[in-house]
């Protein structure tokens, strides 16, 4: 599917963020209560797409600002792309996917990855080396490879392969109009799971495509996806989540089941199922004469798919294709409308209000998560506006207690400050160093000596280093080199 939209520019009434919240009346919230909140406290991740306006400095202030109050994962509309990365061969732009980044960063919010092989949106250049094999396989993986390198460490989930299924239901990949199958064959799947690996083994790969919510009924994409899931993992090929878009009409009421079930399907594979690209639109003809009785229909989908989101326990992140009707790729592209949680005035809808009862229905305590508790909580007091850099202040509240710093030089980690309490037999100046990836992961734990820590063991890249001096603890980003 082709996302790409350029709504022109409406005059929106604008509203307070607390207003934005609370719904004008029509929605009563606690000011503190938000779904970013009570997904946190669920162990998943929900959230919302960044869009085009966003990345080209167009949008309402209010855009943002409900954003990062309420979601915490977050995906590019289309700024990541195989096009809008490497428009040229071999000249990679990462200008805009980088500033998603560090609004992520800056905001604790998690990143997926889309996407790295789609048949669509693919750059003309490409198309130069149509049946060429070799030369195929050469472009994909140093694609896959830069982009998944540079981001490295900063991406938690990457989606490998995008719409590679045909419409035909004849359970068969898409055969045309796709450069990389008709070029390479169906091993370019394979390949481009292998290479993200490669490039990034600690982040999460996921099958993406459309339509498979409709069921697992023989021929369907969802069967299809599930008997490649069982030979991919057969091979050893690393795939961790299947996503399905699920971008359905208002008359779908029974698709939040379809889902279930594909979910307990590739439980049984150990694969996640996330919904990536989630809207529940309206025909486009309805707008202006839906009704209360309408959006409460809306709402009460929405909520059948997050009850089913948050009862599977094989189920992370649940992503929908867009934050407010102002800017939606359905009234363009697909011939719906208003399919999503804020209206063109920024406010909640019941949609909104229908997510909140079902999370607040479904308490923390009885609610799985398939994540890690490092994925969960990963080391957050530091400042990430100056990510990748190895010189980065520390935030003043972690050092004020003791005077506390630290500082890399080439592998050797050097921690001033730390005897300021201690006695003056306690010559040996140690304290606790465990070391992250930009994840989260724990990858390594020592004791300092002598106001040091090696860390030659630790390959190069980006990381959090958390130093614990009794009750002091001090975190700070360093690059290893």
């Amino acid at each position: 599917m082709k996302k790409i939209h350029s709504l022109s520019r409406i005059a929106l009434p604008r509203i307070t963020l607390c207003a934005a919240i609370l719904g004008m009346g029509l929605n009563a919230h606690a000011a503190d209560e938000t779904i970013r909140q009570l997904a946190k406290e669920r162990g998943r991740f929900i959230g919302t797409i960044l869009n085009s306006e966003w990345f080209n400095d167009d949008i309402e202030p209010e855009f943002e600002e409900i954003h990062k109050t309420q979601f915490n994962v977050v995906v590019a509309e289309n700024e990541m792309k195989f096009d809008a990365t490497e428009p040229n061969e071999d000249e990679f732009n990462f200008e805009k996917g980088d500033k998603m980044v560090k609004y992520a960063l800056a905001n604790n919010i998690r990143v997926r990855g889309h996407a790295l092989a789609w048949h669509s949106q693919v750059p003309n250049w490409v198309n130069n080396y149509k049946g060429q094999k070799e030369k195929l396989l050469a472009v994909l993986k140093n694609h896959i490879t830069k982009v998944v390198t540079h981001y490295k460490g900063k991406v938690a989930e990457w989606d490998v392969v995008n719409e590679a299924i045909n419409d035909d239901y004849n359970a068969d990949w898409r055969s045309t109009n796709s450069v990389w199958y008709e070029g390479i064959g169906a091993e370019f799947l394979d390949s481009a799971f292998v290479w993200t690996h490669e490039a990034d083994p600690d982040a999460e790969l996921c099958y993406n495509d459309y339509s498979i919510e409709w069921g697992l009924r023989e021929g369907s994409k969802a069967s299809f996806v599930v008997e490649q899931v069982k030979r991919w993992k057969a091979n050893n090929i690393p795939i961790t989540c299947v996503g399905t878009q699920t971008h359905i009409e208002i008359a779908h009421e029974t698709t939040p089941q379809n889902v279930r079930a594909l979910a307990k399907a590739l439980a049984e594979l150990n694969v996640t199922l996330n919904i990536t690209e989630l809207d529940i639109g309206f025909p486009k003809g309805s707008a202006g004469n839906l009704s209360a009785a309408d959006y409460a229909k809306q709402g009460h989908i929405y909520r059948q798919f997050m009850d089913v989101f948050l009862e599977e326990p094989n189920m992370g992140e649940f992503v929908m294709w867009g934050l407010t009707d102002a800017h939606s790729w359905l009234d363009e592209q697909q011939g719906k409308t208003e399919g999503l949680l804020y209206d063109k005035q920024y406010k909640p809808k019941p949609a909104y209000d229908s997510v909140m009862a079902s999370l607040k229905a479904h308490p923390a305590s009885e609610v799985k998560t398939p994540y890690s508790e490092t994925i969960l909580n990963p080391p957050k007091d530091c400042d990430a506006g100056g990510c990748g850099d190895s010189t980065i202040a520390i935030m003043p509240s972690a050092v004020a207690k003791k005077g506390m710093s630290v500082q890399i030089a080439g592998r050797t980690l050097f921690i001033t400050g730390i005897a300021t309490e201690k006695s003056a037999n306690a010559a040996s100046n140690a304290a606790k160093v465990d070391v992250f990836d930009m994840q989260g992961r724990p990858i390594y734990s020592t004791q300092s000596a002598n106001g040091a820590a090696d860390l030659s063991t630790i390959a190069e890249g980006l990381y959090v280093v958390r130093v614990h001096d009794g009750s002091t603890s001090i975190v700070k980003k360093i690059s290893i080199k």
